[in-house]
């Protein structure tokens, strides 16, 4: 379903003047493109969540598998309660803003342990059924269904970033173009759901780059993670470019021209849509300081033919110019690069984890002999999951990516480690790191908290 006029063409040319700048609101929203795009079929569809999953498995549109439908009383006693081990989630079909689901991280002798740290037995989760069989939970306030789906193991990229929970991308999708986009990071606060109103953290994301911009935490604009002093902002989201076709597909199959798209990084799957939005909350507008409607009329009278086309589109029209400005002059690292270390005259190459959490660089102490470093009088205070720790130091210089460095770092036992070195982000400035890892490249098992490394 194509939203635009059928007498307009994808010229090609973006230099459409915007009518209206502000910010877009409820009834905008709403009368502007939920009234005129969205066929009550395809918000019939958004609507439930049981009806989505079915409709992404028909369609070949990766996600997490369903497990087991509960529609009648009859169904949830005659169910076996044989579950994964690993945990699983329970939804009502109809659910809003995280209401009424259960995600659970173990199971075993019919009782099981959910993200939170809740034990509940079987007679327990049977009684949470009932409540959504009566409408407790649905958008409406109707009788509903429940089911029970897959639960979602996060990627290391999104472990790192969120403590708790599951961390997701919003994607606004329109006439197949992807017009703004939010990683929404869930906290303690927000009960591991990645809900701004809860207080999940909201961050923009360059349409272009995949870069993160701006953030925003309880209705303010911050520029680190709450209680660290990690930037939110230039983290590369990894398989942009898959992300933002996957969205369009998404969209546009759904019949929803004016769609939100919620995808998550599976550890074993990858990228999977998680569900949709036939009404995307708004909130996206201050993560990315940018104006939906602005964007939205940009391109309304495009006649877009294929998903393909309306990613080329969206990383055109919306690009911002100081992120390219970035993009264009920092070089992209991966997590794990190879180094080279320097000491009157003698080299030696070493393999180095780059951790943009940890603040100072560290080497392991079977360094200091082999390349013949001197410690100095300076110690430094860290602090890791093992607790306080005053390290030495030692003055080195290193080449990484083509650039040289010169830096203070401490000194620990890091024998036990698969790497010897960690660049922090001290020495990282010029740089963009992708924290995704390639499947080669093995992830360091650590006992460094590099949260809280000074």
């Amino acid at each position: 379903m194509d939203c635009a006029s059928p007498n307009t063409t994808d010229s090609g040319n973006f230099e459409v003047m915007s009518i209206n700048k502000q910010v877009l609101g409820m009834n905008a929203r709403n009368y502007l493109y939920i009234t005129r795009y969205n066929l009550p079929r395809a918000k019939m569809l958004a609507d439930s969540k049981l009806e989505t999953k079915k409709f992404l498995i028909k369609n070949d549109i990766p996600t997490s598998n369903i497990l087991k439908t509960f529609v009648t009383r009859k169904s949830l006693a005659d169910f076996s309660w044989d579950l994964p081990s690993d945990g699983f989630v329970i939804k009502p079909a109809r659910g809003y803003g995280g209401e009424g689901i259960l995600v659970f991280t173990k199971w075993a002798d019919s009782k099981g342990v959910t993200v939170s740290g809740k034990t509940y037995s079987i007679r327990q989760v049977k009684s949470h059924i009932l409540d959504i069989f009566d409408g407790i939970y649905s958008l409406q306030g109707l009788p509903d269904k429940a089911f029970i789906e897959e639960r979602i193991v996060p990627s290391s990229f999104f472990q790192k970033l969120a403590p708790t929970g599951l961390s997701d991308i919003r994607i606004i999708v329109f006439n197949k173009i992807p017009i703004m986009a939010m990683m929404r990071i869930p906290t303690y606060e927000s009960g591991g759901k990645a809900n701004l109103h809860l207080g999940a953290i909201g961050v923009g994301i360059s349409m272009r780059t995949g870069i993160t911009t701006y953030a925003v935490y309880k209705n303010r604009a911050i520029k680190f993670f709450p209680n660290t002093k990690d930037k939110i902002s230039g983290i590369l989201i990894p398989e942009w470019d898959e992300i933002l076709l996957l969205a369009s597909r998404t969209q546009f199959l759904s019949g929803l021209g004016f769609a939100g798209v919620d995808i998550v990084y599976d550890k074993r799957k990858g990228a999977i849509v998680l569900e949709l939005n036939s009404r995307p909350g708004l909130s996206i507008q201050i993560a990315n300081q940018a104006s939906l409607r602005e964007r939205l009329e940009r391109v309304e009278e495009l006649d877009v033919q294929t998903s393909e086309r309306g990613v080329e589109i969206a990383k055109s029209v919306f690009s911002e110019d100081f992120l390219e400005n970035a993009a264009s002059g920092k070089k992209v690292l991966s997590f794990i690069e190879p180094i080279t270390i320097t000491n009157d005259g003698f080299s030696r190459n070493y393999q180095a984890k780059l951790d943009t959490g940890a603040y100072r660089t560290s080497l392991d102490g079977s360094l200091i002999d082999e390349l013949g470093l001197t410690l100095l009088k300076t110690r430094y205070m860290t602090v890791s999951a093992t607790g306080r720790e005053e390290r030495p130091s030692v003055r080195v210089n290193f080449t990484l990516g083509g650039k040289s460095i010169k830096t203070v770092a401490t000194v620990a036992q890091r024998s036990h480690m698969r790497f010897p070195v960690i660049i922090g982000r001290r020495d990282l400035k010029g740089f963009y790191v992708n924290p995704s890892i390639s499947q080669e490249k093995e992830e360091e098992v650590s006992m460094d908290n590099p949260r809280h490394e000074e």
